[in-house]
C-alpha cells in the first residue's frame, strides 16, 4: 500500500517517463548481475580448477624431492662405512675425533651432489657425533646438538617436521647385519627452503595466491605470503585445517574477506600445500563488466527519457484536457462537454464520455432521491414492526394479571403502559438520550417484575458520560423483551437482568446481561449474521433483534452493531456498539 501510494503522479507524463526509467533501469540492472553473477561464477570455477592442478603440481613436485631426500637418507643410512663406524667403541677424545672425522667424510661423499640438504646431525645413542652445515649462515641451532630420541619414529621411518622453521628429516639407524634390528644411531637430515620457495615461485610466479605448507601438526613449512597476510591466514587454518578435506571451499578469513581454498594433502610426508587466492582480485573483471553495463544503462536510461518525453505529449495532450473536465463534474457541474478534436481511441473516449455525462446529467437527480427515499421507508418499517410488537406483548401480560384479579398489579402495569406510550407520542425524533431510554426500560421492567413479582431481579449501571449520549429509540427494548420472554421466563427459579453503559475506545458500549436458558451455538450464529431464527413455535420470534442489527446499521454502518454470546442453561450477553452522538453535535 505504502509504495503504492509513493508511485502516485499528478501527471500521466511524469508517470509514464518513470515507469519507463524504472523499466530500462531494471533490465539493465538485471542483465548486469545477472552477466556479472555468471563471470564471477566462471572466474571461480577457473581458479579453483587452476588452484587444483597447482597444488597438485607443487605436492608432486615436493613429493619428488621427498623422495630424493629419501635416497640420501637411505645412502647415508645403509653405507658401510657409516654401519662400520657409528657403534665403534672409542677410548679417549683423540680416538672419537678420528672416527667423527671419518663419519663426516662419508656423509660428504654420499650428500655432496644433493644441493637440497642444508644441515646433517649424525648421533650415535648416546649423542651427537657429526655436525654437517652445507649453507653459509649465523643461525643458532644448538637445539639440535642434543639427542631427542622421541622425536625418531621406532620403525626406521623417515618423518618429516619443522622446528624453529627448520624442515627436518628424522630416521633411526638400525644396524643392517642384526638380525635384532639394533638401533645404533639417529640422523637428521634439514632442506634448505631455498628450493621449496624456488617450486612454489615456478608454478605461481605472479604471487597472486598464497602458499601455504603445513606439517602434521599444523606447523607453517613455507609460504609465500608476507607477514600480515600469513598471520591473519595461518591463524585461521590453525583453527580450521583439520576440518578440510581434499575439496574446494570458499570460506571468509578474519581480516582477509572471502578465500577461494585449494588443498591437498601428501601421503609421502603428510604435508597440507594449501593455495589460498582472494574473491577480490577474482572479481575484478567481471565487476569491471558491470561496470560497463551500467554506464551503458544510464546512458540509455537518459536517451530514453528524452525520446519518452517527446512521444508521451501526444498522448497526454488530450489526457490533460479530460482531467480538466473530470475536476468539473467533481464540483457537480454536470453540464461540461469535452473537445478532443481526434480520431482515435482517446478521441472515441471524448465523444463516449459527452454521451455518458447527458445520461447522468438526467438521471442522477432521479436515482439519488430514489435511494434517500428508499432508506427512509427502511427505517420507518424497522421501527413500526417494534412497536406493535411491544405494544402486544404488554396487553398480553396485563390481560394475563387481570385473569387472576390483582387490580393492584394491573393498575401499575397499566400506568407504566400509559407511560411508554405517551412517551413514544411525545417524542418524534429519531433519536433520544440513553437515559430516556432507560426510563423506557424501567417502564417494562416494572410490568415484568410485577408478572413475576420476586423472580426478577433487574439492575440498570449506566456511566454519568453515557447518559447524555443518543441512541436510536426503542433499541434495547426488542432485546431485553429477548431476554424475558426467551430467556428469564423459559428458567427454574430466580431470573436476573443487568444493564451496564460505558464509553469506550470512543464508541458507546451498551450491555445487557441476563441467566435465562441461554441459546446453542447455530442460533446465535444465525442472529449475529442477521438470519431468521424461530426462536419460540408459540411465543415470538428472533425478529426484535434482526430489526435491531439491521436498525444500527442502516443508521451506521457494517462497523457497528450487536455482538451475542450465550451459553446453554447459563445465560446470554447482547453487547451494543454505536458511535458517540451528543445534542447538538
Amino acid at each position: 500500500m505504502k509504495f503504492n501510494r509513493f508511485l502516485r503522479f499528478r501527471h500521466l507524463k511524469n508517470q509514464l517517463l518513470f515507469q519507463n526509467a524504472l523499466s530500462i533501469s531494471l533490465i539493465i540492472g538485471l542483465t548486469a548481475i545477472i552477466t556479472y553473477t555468471i563471470a564471477i561464477k566462471i572466474q571461480i570455477n577457473e581458479a579453483i580448477r587452476y588452484n587444483t592442478v597447482m597444488v597438485m603440481q607443487i605436492s608432486k613436485s615436493i613429493d619428488n624431492m621427498v623422495e630424493s631426500f629419501n635416497r640420501v637418507m637411505d645412502g647415508v643410512t645403509f653405507n658401510n662405512d657409516v654401519q662400520g663406524i657409528l657403534p665403534d667403541a672409542y677410548q679417549n677424545s683423540k680416538e672419537k675425533n678420528l672416527l667423527n672425522k671419518n663419519l663426516l667424510s662419508k656423509i660428504t661423499d654420499e650428500t655432496v651432489m644433493f644441493n637440497e640438504v642444508d644441515l646433517v646431525y649424525l648421533y650415535d645413542t648416546e649423542g651427537l657425533r657429526v655436525n654437517l652445515r652445507r649453507s653459509v649462515n649465523n643461525n643458532n641451532y644448538e637445539f639440535f646438538n642434543t639427542l631427542r630420541p622421541e622425536i625418531y619414529d621406532s620403525s626406521g621411518k623417515v618423518t618429516w617436521s619443522v622446528e624453529k622453521s627448520v624442515i627436518t628429516a628424522n630416521r633411526t639407524i638400525y644396524d643392517i647385519h642384526s638380525y635384532k634390528m639394533k638401533v645404533i644411531g639417529y640422523l637428521t637430515m634439514s632442506m634448505d627452503k631455498a628450493y621449496l620457495q624456488e617450486r612454489i615461485q615456478k608454478f605461481d610466479p605472479t604471487e597472486e595466491r598464497h602458499i601455504i605448507i603445513l606439517d602434521k601438526e599444523n606447523n607453517v613449512v613455507i609460504s609465500n605470503s608476507n607477514d600480515k597476510e600469513l598471520r591473519a591466514v595461518t591463524s585461521w587454518l590453525s583453527n580450521s585445517s583439520k576440518h578440510l578435506a581434499n575439496t574446494d571451499t570458499l570460506i571468509e578469513i578474519p581480516d582477509s574477506g572471502k578465500m577461494i581454498i585449494n588443498n591437498y594433502q601428501s601421503e609421502l610426508t603428510g604435508w597440507k600445500i594449501i593455495s589460498i587466492i582472494s574473491l577480490k582480485e577474482i572479481s575484478e573483471g567481471p565487476a569491471l563488466i558491470g561496470k560497463t553495463i551500467f554506464l551503458i544503462g544510464i546512458v540509455a536510461i537518459i536517451i530514453g527519457i528524452i525520446i519518452i518525453w517527446i512521444s508521451t505529449n501526444y498522448i497526454v495532450r488530450p489526457l490533460n484536457k479530460l482531467s480538466l473536465v473530470m475536476d468539473e463534474v467533481e464540483k457537480d457541474n454536470f453540464n461540461v462537454q469535452l473537445q478532443i478534436d481526434r480520431s482515435d481511441e482517446l478521441g472515441r473516449v471524448g465523444e463516449s464520455f459527452n454521451r455518458m455525462m447527458s445520461k447522468i446529467n438526467n438521471l442522477i437527480s432521479d436515482i439519488y432521491q430514489k435511494d434517500i427515499n428508499e432508506k427512509d421507508a427502511q427505517l420507518r418499517a424497522l421501527r413500526a414492526q417494534i412497536n406493535p410488537h411491544f405494544l402486544y406483548n404488554t396487553l398480553d401480560t396485563i390481560n394475563w394479571m387481570a385473569q387472576f384479579g390483582k387490580s393492584d398489579e394491573v393498575s401499575k402495569m397499566t400506568t407504566s403502559l400509559s407511560r411508554l406510550l405517551k412517551k413514544s407520542i411525545t417524542n418524534n425524533g429519531e433519536f433520544i438520550r440513553l437515559e430516556e431510554e432507560i426510563y423506557y426500560i424501567d417502564d417494562y421492567m416494572t410490568i415484568q417484575k410485577i408478572r413475576f413479582q420476586d423472580r426478577i431481579h433487574y439492575s440498570v449501571n449506566v456511566d454519568p458520560e453515557a447518559k447524555n449520549c443518543l441512541v436510536p429509540k426503542l433499541i434495547l427494548q426488542p432485546i431485553v423483551e429477548n431476554s424475558m420472554i426467551h430467556g428469564i421466563e423459559k428458567k427454574i427459579g430466580n431470573g436476573y437482568l443487568f444493564i451496564n453503559a460505558k464509553i469506550k475506545n470512543n464508541k458507546l458500549h451498551i450491555e445487557v446481561l441476563d441467566n435465562g436458558v441461554g441459546m446453542d451455538e447455530n442460533t446465535v450464529a444465525s442472529l449475529s449474521k442477521g438470519r431468521y431464527v424461530n426462536l419460540d413455535d408459540n411465543r415470538g420470534t428472533g425478529n426484535g433483534i434482526l430489526n435491531v442489527q439491521n436498525r444500527i446499521q442502516l443508521l451506521f454502518g457494517d462497523d457497528n452493531g450487536l455482538k451475542i454470546e450465550s451459553n446453554l442453561n447459563v445465560g446470554t450477553s447482547f453487547e451494543l456498539t454505536l458511535p458517540i452522538r451528543r445534542e447538538g453535535a
